[in-house]
This record gives C-alpha cells, sequence and structure tokens, in this order.
C-alpha cells in the first residue's frame, strides 16, 4: 500500500476514521508527500526503528479503516 495513491477524499476519510496518535498522523502526511521512512525519522526526530514501528501500526489502522 502507498499513501501517495489516495485521493484527497480517502486521505480525509481514513484521517477521520483510523483513530491516528499524533504520531502515526504526521507520519501519515509525510509518507502522503513521497518522503522516505528515513526522511520522516529526521522531520521526527526519532529513530528509524520507531518510524517503521509507527509506520506499521498506522498501516494496520488503515487496513482496519478501508
Amino acid at each position: 500500500m502507498k499513501i501517495p495513491d489516495f485521493v484527497k477524499s480517502e486521505i480525509d476519510y481514513i484521517k477521520e476514521n483510523a483513530n491516528f496518535t499524533e504520531r502515526e498522523e504526521n507520519l501519515f502526511y509525510m509518507r502522503n508527500k513521497e518522503l522516505s521512512l528515513e526522511e520522516c525519522a529526521e522531520r521526527m526526530n526519532c529513530s528509524i526503528s520507531t518510524v517503521y514501528r509507527v509506520n506499521k501500526s498506522m498501516k494496520k489502522k488503515i487496513k482496519k479503516v478501508l
């Protein structure tokens, strides 16, 4: 699943219904801008392993909503 493949209405629906944490929501928007996980880790000021964990939980929530 690639986040940038979603259209605006899908992004809004996911954001409203996925119950993201603050980190998940930030990562969701950064991935929508096609930033790599490494770039996201830098911008979020955390380790790459933390971003991988957040990404995994974010994708799990997206799959439940869809």
